[in-house]
């Protein structure tokens, strides 16, 4: 059990996911965006690329947004929250980080960031792309609807203070519907966000947005191709990738693991599995669910601890027992097989019976945090 979970250590998690994007996304396609182009569309993305089209002639990031502070950074870009002069809405500026300024590129990273942000536009738990700005030294930045809260701040805060969630079960549900609506959509259309994680979650007004599509991939469903194996935050990787049984031709599978981390961590308050490093990790996942199938090689000797408990996989049951049903653990055991090909999709996890024993989802979501 973490000590109000030290946001440090948070972050040294997340940058595992940014050690890998793909082998390909450190190469940049040599394009400036919007830059003095009169036409009416601009093609990010370059020969031979799948370029994403942005409409329009983007805004001077200084012309339309007044910066009001900055509100985090992820792998690939640092968070402003800003002030739009034109709607006098709050918004979110995402400068995107170009992994070689000097070739004057545009990272593949982004370019997929905006394809996939376009495609869910449609989705009410997307976070929304609202605009492409550039700045007068070719700094290229997303323009987002404002979210109050980042789940993992507001986790992290509320622990710290209270010792528990801030979230009831009630409204555990309501956010559990949530990100599988938006997984449902994504992996529907064959794409793998590949790093959901507690921190990729905003929260405004009751709703859940995923955000942080940099490392999301269209996948081919029939021929997958190879992708790197260093993807998802430690703490919510997949036993398949840190075990490297199926490192570069893994699926949605991946997300659904992630997903099931996530709602463990929404009832618990603190993160189910945060190993320090990958040995760790694998250990703290045996605790949990025993020892995976003899496919995926030697087993992982759990530190500290030789009880008939931790052998046998039982301190997922003993965390949560008193915090959410039996068809609560059922779905999370079922969200967290080892078997890729049992694990549960969205679809499957939205039509769960955890959904309709009591406390039912809850329509009266909080709004205000007090920490």
């Amino acid at each position: 059990m973490l000590n109000g979970r030290a946001i440090a250590k948070r972050r040294r998690n997340d940058v595992a996911a940014g050690e890998g994007g793909d082998g390909s996304s450190k190469k940049t396609t040599k394009q400036k965006l919007c830059s003095g182009s009169s036409s009416p569309t601009t093609t990010v993305g370059g020969s031979g690329s799948r370029g994403t089209t942005v409409t329009g002639i983007c805004d001077h990031v200084s012309d339309r947004y007044e910066k009001v502070g900055r509100v985090g950074q992820g792998t690939y870009g640092v968070v402003y929250k800003a002030h739009d002069k034109q709607t006098g809405e709050f918004v979110a500026l995402k400068r995107c980080l170009p992994h070689h300024e000097s070739t004057d590129g545009f990272p593949l990273t982004t370019i997929r960031e905006l394809h996939t942000l376009r495609m869910g536009r449609p989705h009410p738990n997307i976070v929304k792309l609202l605009n492409v700005a550039v700045s007068s030294t070719n700094n290229v930045f997303l323009v987002f609807e404002f979210c109050a809260y980042d789940v993992a701040q507001l986790l992290d805060a509320h622990y710290a203070k209270y010792g528990e969630s801030p979230f009831q079960e009630a409204h555990v549900k309501t956010l559990s519907r949530q990100l599988w609506s938006a997984l449902e959509f994504l992996h529907e259309r064959a794409v793998i966000h590949r790093d959901i994680k507690s921190s990729n979650l905003l929260y405004h007004r009751g709703t859940l947005k995923l955000a942080d599509f940099g490392l999301a991939r269209q996948y081919d469903t029939i021929h997958s191709s190879p992708m790197t194996p260093n993807v998802v935050s430690l703490w919510y990787r997949a036993p398949e990738l840190l075990w490297k049984i199926e490192a570069t031709t893994y699926t949605t599978a991946i997300d659904m693991w992630a997903s099931g981390c996530v709602v463990a961590e929404l009832i618990l308050g603190v993160p189910l599995l945060d190993g320090k490093d990958e040995v760790e990790q694998m250990g703290k996942i045996v605790s949990c669910f025993g020892h995976p199938p003899s496919s995926y090689g030697p087993r992982v000797c759990v530190a500290g601890d030789d009880s008939e408990k931790k052998r046998s996989g039982m301190e997922l049951t003993d965390r949560l027992m008193n915090y959410t049903s039996d068809k609560g653990l059922r779905l999370l055991y079922a969200l967290m097989d080892y078997d890729v090909h049992r694990r549960w999709t969205a679809e499957q996890a939205l039509t769960s019976e955890f959904f309709t024993v009591n406390p039912l989802p809850s329509r009266d979501m909080p709004t205000e945090f007090r920490y």
